[in-house]
């Protein structure tokens, strides 16, 4: 990978002329990675601080996109943006991400080994020089870009000043499609989708609603927030004890630690560690290293 990738002019051929679509495209684009991509680009984007849930469905949203041939692009910060590149990539799909910083920075720090896969798959793009400092006006300058690379913005969560928002509002004066995914009205993250749905963006149950937007209706079975929901998924037929059943709900698609999935089944270290036992020799669950463990994804 190109550490301090290439720099990329409005008159070179390689500039991505999804650009040209904005009243003032970057004079100058920097970019790592090919961004060769003949299929949809759908941006997944919403909250830093998302619920396990948000993460979740903006994880296995972006995995069944992928799946299905769509380019899953996003702005690499934690929460949403993070589980989104991570789910299409976990599908052995494409993902790409538009930096505030240069892309010869990382952050968040936390984030450094997937900005490295990000690099190698779709790539890495940002309108910020190499070496330049980043500011709070440069990681909202990105999400206008972010809109114009994009056939279809879906926001997943965020609040009523969430920065996805800037990128929806971009998009739809693009004339891209916007959808949201719908949350109980109670939830502080639901405000930024619950205001797009109001003015007209589409509500996002499912990655076939999303791909009906970019227009391949029809192509992946639909995937319906109330089946889906890792909080509400159905057992599997498998014959569960209690506290298996009470650890299976708990598990998530990514690694969680064992004291909070302990605290969040309601079980015992001893118990925690005969359920999570009897759930791996089940092909239910995994441990990974370091102290986690993650349900095992059921295709």
């Amino acid at each position: 990978m190109e550490l301090l990738g290439r720099a990329v002019s409005r008159s070179d051929a390689a500039y991505p002329r999804r650009l040209l679509d904005l009243p003032s495209p970057p004079a100058v684009i920097f970019l790592v990675g090919g961004w060769h991509h003949t299929g949809p680009h759908v941006a997944v984007v919403g909250a830093r601080d998302g619920t396990e849930d948000g993460i979740d469905v903006a994880r296995d949203l972006a995995f069944r996109l992928a799946r299905e041939g769509a380019a899953v692009i996003s702005g690499m910060a934690r929460g949403i943006d993070a589980a989104a590149h991570e789910g299409a990539l976990d599908a052995g799909g494409l993902s790409g991400a538009v930096l505030g910083t240069g892309i010869d920075q990382v952050y968040p720090r936390s984030n450094a080994a997937l900005q490295s896969r990000l690099g190698r798959s779709l790539g890495l793009m940002s309108e910020v020089p190499p070496g330049a400092p980043a500011a709070r006006s440069t990681f909202a300058a990105r999400n206008r870009i972010l809109a114009a690379l994009a056939d279809a913005v879906v926001v997943v969560q965020g609040r009523a000043t969430s920065g996805a928002l800037i990128t929806a509002h971009e998009a739809a004066r693009l004339g891209r499609p916007v959808g949201a995914v719908p949350w109980d009205s109670r939830e502080p993250l639901a405000e930024a989708p619950h205001a797009l749905i109001r003015a007209g963006a589409t509500l996002v149950r499912s990655a076939e609603d999303v791909l009906a937007l970019v227009g391949m209706a029809g192509g992946v079975a639909a995937f319906r927030s109330d089946d889906r929901d890792p909080a509400r998924e159905e057992l599997p037929d498998a014959a569960l004890t209690d506290p298996e059943s009470r650890l299976y709900r708990a598990l998530r698609e990514r690694p969680l630690p064992l004291d909070r999935l302990a605290q969040a089944a309601s079980l015992t270290a001893p118990e925690l560690g005969a359920a999570l036992l009897s759930l791996e020799l089940q092909g239910l669950a995994r441990r990974e290293p370091g102290g986690f463990a993650r349900k095992t994804r059921r295709r």
